[in-house]
């Protein structure tokens, strides 16, 4: 659904697009806005002109003011950790023959996600401003576990195994941005705060017959997450190239938040050989709201395209950016939780540790908005 919304807002962004002069408005509009950053100033009229150079150049003219907003649209290769590691194997010695598998899995999403993101901007002078962004992500990835390296699987079994991976994570932004004309350049700087948080769990399941006479149904999870608040600070470059309507432009955003992480890592399950009783078994270890940190940093390089609406006095842009950001928990250890034992000729071993991870994200972001 947040797919669906995104792609409404594009269409309707576009459609607007559609109707555009880029001539009409090119004297009566101050320059465009690069996205969720402000447009450049112009000249203000005398009667609101700025009564000392001192004045000017710390809080600017406000006759250039106007409002901003955008959505983006993101496909980034999502690369999460739990912080913990899952091993599983089995090994049956029953004649005729031997069946034996390995598994050591790194825990986390390795997947391609979607994510929207919106923001809303108000140039106060043609200094200051300030904007608010929300971005949010959601991912799940099932998949074969991976094989332990170094080991080869020998002979059959009939089990179904298969790892769940999931991650979460969303920040809310409110920041103040300090425009600068630099010759052709726009340069912006912003500080502000930040809200984020962050999940990321796995969940290895074996079920069904391994061999002829045993059964097994183990599962094996571990996850971690961060919930926390700081502060969040960058800068952008913007340039026009040649005299067209397209620009250049790049980002750079870090983030020091404190708050609180959750991790655990469980192991439970049963394997049957009859006629021998069941091996049965259970554990859990995790560690809750201990005092973390998380550290984010993003990057944004692209184009945009910019054009003057025929119908309203507003400007439209569409902008296609790579985009990069790594999120990294730091805080105290856990542990972990292991189950099994040997029933007749079947012998199983599995640990699920526990950490702190985080993830990192690459991909390209596409987006639209008006500035008016």
């Amino acid at each position: 659904m947040r797919a669906k919304g995104l792609v409404v807002s594009l269409v309707v962004a576009l459609g607007l697009v559609a109707q555009g002069r880029a001539d009409e408005y090119r004297d009566a509009l101050s320059p465009p806005a690069a996205a969720d950053q402000p447009a450049e100033s112009s000249e203000g009229s005398s009667w609101c002109s700025a009564p000392d150079d001192w004045y000017d150049f710390l809080i600017g003219s406000p006759c250039n003011s106007y409002l901003y907003a955008g959505t983006e649209f993101t496909a980034l290769h999502v690369s999460s950790r739990t912080g913990g590691r899952i091993t599983l194997s089995f090994s049956d010695t029953t004649a005729p023959g031997v069946a034996s598998v390995s598994y050591t899995d790194p825990s986390g999403v390795n997947d391609w996600a979607y994510a929207p993101r919106v923001w809303l901007g108000a140039q106060l002078t043609d200094r200051w401003g300030v904007r608010g962004r929300y971005w949010r992500l959601s991912g799940t990835d099932t998949h074969a576990p991976e094989i332990t390296p170094g080991t080869t699987p020998v002979g059959s079994n009939f089990a179904t195994i298969f790892v769940t991976d999931h991650v979460e994570a969303w920040t809310a932004d409110f920041e103040a941005v300090r425009t600068t004309q630099l010759g052709g350049w726009k340069i912006d700087g912003f500080v502000g705060g930040r809200h984020a948080s962050f999940s990321t769990d796995s969940d290895l399941l074996a079920f069904g017959v391994f061999t002829t006479g045993n059964f097994v149904n183990i599962t094996l999870q571990n996850g971690c997450s961060f919930d926390g608040t700081g502060v969040t600070y960058g800068g952008s470059l913007r340039r026009q190239i040649f005299d067209t309507n397209l620009y250049a432009f790049g980002s750079a955003r870090g983030s020091n938040l404190a708050g609180y992480s959750n991790s655990m890592g469980r192991s439970d399950g049963a394997v049957a050989s009859s006629p021998s009783a069941p091996l049965v078994g259970a554990a859990t270890v995790s560690r809750n709201h201990a005092v973390s940190t998380l550290g984010i940093f993003e990057l944004q390089l692209g184009l945009e395209f910019d054009w003057a609406l025929q119908q309203i006095p507003a400007y439209c842009f569409f902008r296609v950016a790579y985009e990069l950001q790594t999120w990294d928990i730091a805080g105290p250890p856990t542990g972990g939780a292991g189950f099994g034992g040997t029933l007749g000729e079947l012998t199983t071993n599995s640990f699920a540790s526990a950490g702190l991870g985080g993830m990192t994200l690459q991909g390209i972001s596409i987006g639209t908005g008006l500035t008016w």
